[in-house]
């Protein structure tokens, strides 16, 4: 049972991602305000965390799998934590952006080892239990952004303004660091909590994936905010090339005996493929969702930081419920992830309705349906997709899962932030845009129902051992014992 409060700790770093996200997207008129941001400083204080964060997530899994969960997890935390005070302290924009940056480079060292943890420290239903308090934790994290970034601007505690979005991180911080040494102890029984080898790290590929992300991420991060401006295809060109540049490198890498970034042991692992695109639909769909509603209460309703926060509460709020319901309820893993997606596109369907029509009451039930779906999605994507790998390679998994989910939510801010722009600057009316972006939006939610249909009909792990585990099978492979 010690597995559970270790896993607590960890959950501080997926806790502080989220929030870290959300709470400066409320906080942003005032930052516009106190440092007298332009438009791009603006677009970078929002993107350059995603950006940074988005880059280092496949280094920072594999370097779990060097160096251990807790050892890389303290480090991330570290490096966030100073991050953030230096952020809360900012005395001019540039400052500031660099902060930034290196927060993200933070949270790509500690969100890996996250799941990784989940992987490594639990097996059959306590594993699928532990991939649900994660999704829980994720919806907590966007449910904090929004109101304690509301409540600390209305309250203005101490005269900070807003640099207490940033410096709330530092005592949080302290507090995981304060009690990583317990955590790790209490781990460390377990051999599989236990770092997999200590190779030579593949620092050309961390370099080739670092530049095919970057390549692909700048003008999404910045379309979402500004609109397309007409090099997006050669840089999305530029990112296929250097991608295939790095996956015939980690070929040859793996043929000579080295130590990959990307083994190819991992996609052969039977559902990844087909559970990150489950993830990748799931996190297109939520991202840019919560953030045009933010900006549709802000703006379109008129509502202040903290009646903005407590309007999301519903949709965080039921993402965290059901992220914890689904590993209980007896249903096939294929079926409920094909419920999650009715739910989630009626959800849609219905804030889409109400908010054209004006009609809030009934607005706040269909959010609370929307972030029901989208919850009851996560842990049973996870699942599925964690299910087979090895825990050797757990860390490089955890690593691709988190890059998969930084890089939808990056394509689903892109596509439908942009759509959404170019209808208000088009004479609709604000409402009028995020009905119309909310409707495009459920084409996320029928694909993850299609792709749902063709997953095993195996039970969800709460009810039924993974595959591989019944006949006493090897631990996250898949493979029965000899």
């Amino acid at each position: 049972m010690r597995q559970w409060p270790a896993l607590a700790v960890v959950l501080s770093g997926t806790l502080l991602a989220n929030l870290d996200v959300f709470i400066v997207v409320v906080a942003m008129p005032a930052l516009k305000q106190g440092l007298h941001l332009g438009g791009a400083a603006q677009q970078l204080v929002l993107a350059g965390y995603q950006m940074t964060y988005g880059l280092g997530l496949v280094p920072g899994g594999r370097l779990g799998d060097h160096f251990g969960t807790f050892r890389v997890f303290g480090a991330g935390m570290a490096l966030f934590t100073a991050a953030s005070a230096a952020c809360g302290l900012a005395p001019f924009p540039a400052f500031l952006l660099v902060a930034r940056l290196v927060q993200g480079l933070g949270t790509a060292l500690m969100v890996p080892q996250v799941y990784r943890a989940a992987q490594s420290l639990f097996t059959g239903a306590a594993r699928s239990r532990a991939f649900a308090v994660t999704g829980a934790v994720m919806g907590l994290g966007a449910l904090c952004g929004q109101l304690l970034g509301g409540r600390l601007l209305s309250a203005d505690p101490y005269g900070l303004g807003w640099r207490a979005v940033f410096l709330v991180n530092v005592p949080v911080g302290i507090a995981a660091l304060a009690a990583l040494p317990w955590a790790a102890r209490a781990a460390a029984a377990p051999a599989r909590a236990r770092p997999h080898g200590r190779g030579r790290l593949d620092l050309p590929g961390a370099g080739l994936t670092a530049l095919s992300l970057c390549l692909f991420l700048t003008p999404l991060m910045t379309a979402g905010y500004s609109g397309l401006r007409g090099g997006e295809p050669a840089a999305a060109l530029a990112s296929v090339l250097t991608l295939a540049a790095f996956l015939r490198y980690e070929r040859r890498l793996e043929l000579r005996g080295g130590n990959p970034l990307l083994p190819r042991e991992l996609l052969r692992c039977p559902g990844f493929v087909r559970g990150l695109a489950l993830v990748a639909l799931t996190n297109c769909g939520l991202n840019s969702f919560v953030l045009t509603l933010g900006l549709m209460l802000q703006e379109g309703l008129g509502w202040g930081p903290m009646a903005t926060g407590l309007g999301i509460l519903p949709t965080a709020g039921a993402f965290a419920t059901a992220s914890l319901l689904a590993p209980v309820l007896r249903v096939a893993r294929s079926r409920l992830l094909m419920g999650a997606a009715a739910i989630s596109a009626a959800g849609y369907l219905g804030c889409a309705a109400t908010a054209a029509a004006g009609r809030t009451a009934w607005l706040l039930v269909a959010l609370g349906a929307a972030g029901a779906g989208l919850g009851l999605a996560v842990a049973p994507a996870l699942a599925f997709t964690l299910r087979t790998v090895p825990d050797g390679i757990s860390g490089a998994a955890s690593g691709v899962v988190s890059t998969v989910q930084q890089l939808a939510a990056a394509v689903g801010v892109c596509l439908f932030g942009t759509f959404f722009f170019a209808l208000v600057h088009a004479g609709a009316g604000i409402p009028a845009a995020f009905a119309i972006v909310t409707v495009a939006n459920v084409t996320t939610a029928a694909l993850s129902g299609v792709l749902a249909a063709t997953v095993p009909p195996d039970r969800v792990p709460a009810h039924g051992d993974e595959p591989g585990r019944a006949a006493g099978g090897i631990p996250g492979t898949g493979r029965a014992r000899p």
